[in-house]
């Protein structure tokens, strides 16, 4: 049976990557964690969803097993 994977992270910063790296926690989220973004934007749950009906929505037998990111260009390394 077709499965959905989400993976789930903090949209704060952690405080101590904060102080290691003599920032403030918003700087770490703005600077850090929302730096390889297109929009520095999180992406939302709502965004999420409506990828997944785009593409539920396919009148299409061609989309089999497909790996789908939605992440305004976010990805951890």
């Amino acid at each position: 049976m077709p499965g959905l994977r989400t993976n789930a992270i903090g949209r704060t910063a952690d405080p101590q990557q904060a102080k290691e790296l003599g920032i403030s926690e918003a700087d770490v989220v703005k600077n850090v964690m929302l730096k390889g973004t297109v929009d520095g934007q999180f992406t939302t749950h709502e965004e999420v969803t409506e990828a997944v009906l785009y593409f539920v929505g396919a009148r299409t037998n061609a989309l089999t097993g497909q790996s789908l990111v939605v992440s305004h260009g976010w990805f951890m390394e």
